[in-house]
């Protein structure tokens, strides 16, 4: 009587296959995760705002940013669902002490966690920019982003 098996894969490919797996899992592994460090701008009873210095990027006069601000509690958002954080993408025009917003996440806990309840993102081409009103957290902002060599 003669012994028939079948193999999906040959001993030496099942072998390959799994070094494969495992140089992916090390790779990933090994691989440094981003994650943002928040920076202060301004603090008060109610609501901190935050930036990450290492989302800053230049161009021209202009610097983009993302900001993160965390409230003390849960307030309903535009579709009516509860946030208690968002994270902002700006861009800051540094000569005219102007902005626009052009990315806006929700968030249902603080510091950017928890599901995203909302998202509002808007072209660059399309978008308006509004005047840095003095004393505003984005006058802070501003400062840090235009006068340093960011």
């Amino acid at each position: 009587m003669k012994k028939f098996s079948v193999a999906c894969f040959s001993r030496d490919a099942g072998s390959r296959l799994s070094l494969g797996r495992l140089v992916l899992c090390l790779c990933l592994l090994g691989s440094p995760v981003a994650h943002a460090q928040w920076a202060e701008i301004e603090k008060d009873d109610d609501i901190v705002h935050s930036w990450d210095k290492d989302s800053v990027r230049r161009v021209h006069v202009s610097r983009y940013v993302w900001t993160l601000t965390d409230l003390p509690k849960a307030v309903k958002g535009p579709t009516g669902e509860n946030y208690q954080s968002t994270m902002t993408r700006w861009r800051v025009h540094c000569k005219t002490d102007m902005f626009v917003r052009l990315s806006v996440s929700y968030f249902e806990k603080p510091q950017g966690k928890g599901r995203e309840v909302n998202a509002e993102d808007v072209q660059e081409w399309r978008s308006r920019e509004a005047p840095i009103r003095p004393g505003s957290y984005l006058a802070l902002l501003k400062k840090e982003l235009c006068d340093s060599n960011t």
